[in-house]
C-alpha cells in the first residue's frame, strides 16, 4: 500500500460503523477492522503521512495507520479539542531519519495554532498577529500561511514564526466563500486563491524574486478537496490513474465526489456550497477525506532551528 494511488476514504452511518478507503482508479475498495472495531466514534481531523489522525473525548489524539497497524496516543491538557469531526486542522511530519514526530494542531474554536514535539513530549502554543489558516512541509520545513495571505516558516526551537519577506501578496477578499490554502507539491509551493464561490486562483512562489506568480494553469499537477477547505497537490497525476488540471472534489453536503477538469490553458472552475450546520456525519454516507499513503512528510531540525 506504500505506493498505493490517493484514496478516498468513505464513512457510513454511524449504526453501520463501516470505515473504507476507496481507489478510485482501480474500483476497489478496502476496510479497515482496525479503525471499525476501536475507533469508529472517535472524531475525525484528518490524514498527514499516511496515519488517520482523530480525537477522543479525554481531549487526547489518537494517530492511527490503518495499513501497517501503527498507533499512537498523545495526550493534552494544554487546550480544549471539540470532539466532532473536522474539529481541527491537522499536519504529522517525522523527523528525518528517526521515529520523532511533530504534530501540528489549529482548533477552529480558538483559532490558536499548536505543536507537539515527540522529543520534547509537550505542546507548545503559537500566538500571531494575523490569523493562520494552513500549513504544509515544503523542503523538510513548515510553512504557514495567514488569512492576508502573508507566508512564513514555523520554527521548532522556539514559539516564532520567520515571516517571508515578499514583494507582493493576493488581495483577499472577506466572504463567506473566500479562504486561502498552501499546497506542497512537485518542489512548489502553491497557493490558494479562492475569491468567491466560482473564481478560483493558484500562484506559485518564485523564491528567486519572493514574490507571487499567478498560474494560468495547473499544468501536471491534480488537486485534491476535502472537507473543510483542505487541498492536497499530487504531481503525474495520470500515473495514479488521476487527470493532470483537475480538482477532485469532496462535496460533503451532498455526499459526492465531483471532478472538475480544467481547459488547456485554464485553471479549473470550482463551484463551492455551503455546508448545513444542522447535517449530520453520522446519520448518512459520508467521503471525508483523501489519504495519500505514498506520502511520507519530513521535518529537518538542522533547516527549521
Amino acid at each position: 500500500m506504500s505506493s498505493q494511488e490517493p484514496l478516498l476514504i468513505q464513512r457510513s452511518t454511524y449504526f453501520m460503523k463501516s470505515f473504507s478507503f476507496i481507489s478510485l482508479p482501480q474500483r476497489k475498495v478496502y476496510h479497515s477492522e482496525m479503525v471499525n472495531n476501536y475507533l469508529f466514534g472517535f472524531g475525525y481531523q484528518g490524514s498527514s503521512s499516511g496515519y488517520l489522525i482523530l480525537t477522543g473525548m479525554n481531549n487526547s489524539f489518537i494517530l492511527i495507520n490503518p495499513f501497517t497497524r501503527k498507533q499512537m496516543v498523545i495526550n493534552n491538557s494544554t487546550f480544549k479539542v471539540d470532539f466532532s469531526c473536522f474539529s481541527c486542522q491537522v499536519l504529522l511530519a517525522f523527523s528525518r531519519g528517526s521515529e520523532e514526530f511533530v504534530l501540528v494542531v489549529l482548533c477552529r474554536i480558538s483559532n490558536n495554532l499548536h505543536v507537539y514535539q515527540s522529543r520534547n513530549r509537550d505542546w507548545v502554543t503559537y500566538l500571531t498577529p494575523q490569523k493562520v489558516v494552513d500549513f504544509v512541509i515544503f523542503n523538510n520545513a513548515i510553512y504557514i500561511v495567514t488569512n492576508k495571505a502573508n507566508i512564513g516558516i514555523l520554527s521548532l526551537e522556539s514559539a516564532n514564526i520567520k515571516n517571508l519577506n515578499l514583494k507582493s501578496t493576493p488581495i483577499v477578499n472577506s466572504t463567506s466563500y473566500s479562504h486561502v490554502r498552501l499546497v506542497s507539491c512537485d518542489g512548489h509551493l502553491l497557493v490558494l486563491n479562492v475569491m468567491s464561490k466560482e473564481i478560483f486562483n493558484v500562484y506559485k512562489i518564485d523564491f528567486s524574486t519572493m514574490d507571487y506568480v499567478k498560474l494560468k494553469t495547473l499544468g501536471d499537477i491534480a488537486l485534491f478537496y476535502a472537507p473543510r477547505k483542505k487541498y492536497y497537490g499530487l504531481s503525474n497525476p495520470r500515473m495514479w490513474g488521476y487527470e493532470n488540471n483537475s480538482v477532485y472534489f469532496i462535496d460533503l453536503p451532498s455526499g459526492k465526489y465531483r471532478v472538475y477538469k480544467g481547459e488547456d490553458n485554464k485553471i479549473p472552475k470550482i463551484i463551492l456550497q455551503h455546508q448545513d450546520p444542522n447535517t449530520s456525519l453520522l446519520l448518512r454516507q459520508q467521503y471525508l477525506d483523501w489519504c495519500f499513503t505514498h506520502l511520507h512528510y519530513e521535518v529537518d531540525y538542522s533547516l527549521v532551528n
